[in-house]
């Protein structure tokens, strides 16, 4: 038993290290501007099994280097993906989302909306959650110390304190709803320089638009071969699933 915890700890500190210096060598291919063989060294990586916010990123700014627009965007979305609140993806996404052929405008969203989205953004489903335990924990403590007191004046707190976690339980419930939601959403990068976008998942269907390299789309549904997608203003299509790469 000890000697078999023995080789799996030496095999994953050589799994590690080989990843370690491989990402290193592929830094040094980046930084001297030998972008491809920076990409093959960092899509070995990923074949490994192992997956990082700044190996999606260094990707990501690897491909806008070449001015690959599918895989630049698709990169920068997973890097994003891993770490949403980091500036510089953000930053360096919207250079590559720059080059994109398709400009489609987000549909507007009102002022609560904006202030939904920005604080289910605040953090991880996972801690939205221990958030919610943590305020459930208080409220129950809080009800113990209520039916413990006597005393008119701490049981009144209590009680007022128990209403106030309720609130804030319920609240932090729903934006961890809302958050799990936003989660499970699945989005793609269009891949093809130019693909066709139909009315029903068929070709004899009404040929509704265009869409180009690039492109984020959300998938909603798929039939066969073709994938029911939401652009960000609305619309909605079936396209060809092999023409997009999942975002996941």
């Amino acid at each position: 038993m000890g000697l078999n915890i023995i080789y799996i700890l030496f095999y994953f500190s050589v799994f590690f290290q080989s990843n370690d210096q491989i990402f290193e060598s592929a830094n040094n291919y980046y930084s001297n501007g030998d972008y491809n063989s920076a990409i093959n060294l960092y899509l070995q990586i990923i074949d490994s099994g192992y997956e990082s916010h700044s190996l999606y990123f260094n990707l990501g700014n690897s491909f806008y280097k070449l001015n690959n627009i599918a895989e630049s965007n698709y990169y920068f979305e997973m890097a994003k993906k891993l770490s949403p609140n980091d500036s510089d993806t953000s930053i360096n996404l919207s250079f590559a989302q720059n080059m994109r052929i398709d400009k489609i405008e987000k549909l507007p969203i009102s002022q609560l909306e904006s202030i939904r989205d920005s604080i289910i953004k605040l953090f991880s489903v996972n801690t939205w959650k221990i958030i919610f335990l943590i305020f459930i924990w208080l409220l129950c403590i809080s009800i113990i110390l209520y039916i413990y007191y006597a005393d008119p004046f701490k049981k009144k707190l209590f009680f007022n304190i128990s209403i106030a976690l309720v609130i804030l339980s319920s609240l932090i419930y729903w934006i961890s709803y809302e958050k799990e939601i936003d989660t499970e959403k699945v989005y793609g990068i269009v891949y093809p320089k130019e693909i066709e976008v139909w009315s029903e998942p068929n070709k004899l269907s009404e040929l509704k638009f265009l869409l180009h390299e690039g492109t984020r789309v959300e998938l909603i549904d798929k039939v066969q071969d073709w994938l029911n997608i939401r652009l960000e203003n609305g619309t909605t299509g079936w396209l060809y699933s092999e023409s997009i790469k999942s975002i996941k």
